[in-house]
């Protein structure tokens, strides 16, 4: 147990000095005479997206799990307490439906940009955000699992804690909601209801407790917003290119232009 507030401390920790960058940054902006090309790719630096409020929800989600998870078993709101509230009022209900769910956001992400629905960043930067916080995700979900070691409420394996599945659906949701939440708002909310489905299913099906959900909740938020934090955009060079057909002479083809 000590191991397990250790783990969470620095978390907290983490999320409130990246809350006090967040906040230094949005007060003192800096304002460069930039291309209009590369201010299209810098323009987050002055977006509401990343100051204070940013790390509001995924630092109260993990405080909120870490109550639950130091309460003792007997206490009306203990995470005993509440799988068993749960697992009456469900009389055995069980599906797999959070397998698939956790991915619906992102694959609605890379779908609508295939589509050509307008987004916040181009294909190759949402793929690289994509890999990076998915990387930061598994990197802290893993190395709690290993450390911590709580058992399931079925008792089935002792990684219970923070619950992956949660974490990987509001990476997703996360995601999908930064990159589409200025094209509409009910992308972010589909997005979210995904998410918060495959957390109540983890509990629904007696895998995790609602502490290891509401943890796991935090973690794929706040790893997204670091990354966003952090992104740069380096590795866009083409400002725009476009494919035609091209007919010649004795034939026809492709031609591919690149603006720089």
């Amino acid at each position: 147990m000590t191991r397990f507030f250790y783990f969470i401390t620095i978390l907290l920790i983490s999320g409130s000095l990246s809350a006090q960058n967040l906040a230094i940054n949005s007060i003192a902006p800096v304002h460069l005479n930039l291309p209009d090309s590369v201010k299209v790719r810098t323009n987050y630096a002055d977006r509401s997206d990343f100051h204070f409020k940013s790390a509001l929800l995924p630092v109260s989600l993990v405080t909120a799990g870490v109550i639950i998870e130091s309460l003792p078993s007997k206490t009306y709101f203990s995470k005993e307490r509440d799988q068993l509230r749960v697992q009456d009022r469900i009389n055995g209900f069980r599906t797999k439906a959070e397998n698939y769910l956790q991915f619906v956001p992102v694959a609605a992400l890379f779908s609508f940009k295939l589509a050509g629905m307008k987004s916040r960043s181009d294909l190759l930067n949402q793929a690289i955000i994509s890999a990076k916080s998915e990387f930061l995700m598994l990197a802290i979900v893993s190395s709690m699992k290993y450390v911590i070691h709580d058992w399931r409420p079925d008792g089935s394996s002792d990684n219970t804690m923070p619950s992956g599945h949660t974490a990987q659906a509001f990476v997703s949701a996360t995601l999908l909601d930064m990159e589409y939440r200025d094209t509409s708002p009910w992308i972010s909310v589909g997005g979210y209801l995904c998410a918060t489905a495959t957390g109540i299913f983890r509990v629904t099906n007696n895998r995790h407790w609602v502490s290891d959900v509401l943890i796991g909740a935090g973690i794929g938020i706040a790893s997204v917003k670091v990354v966003y934090l952090t992104h740069r955009y380096r590795w866009s060079k083409m400002s725009s290119a476009v494919i035609v057909p091209t007919l010649y002479q004795n034939g026809g083809g492709v031609a591919f232009a690149m603006k720089f």
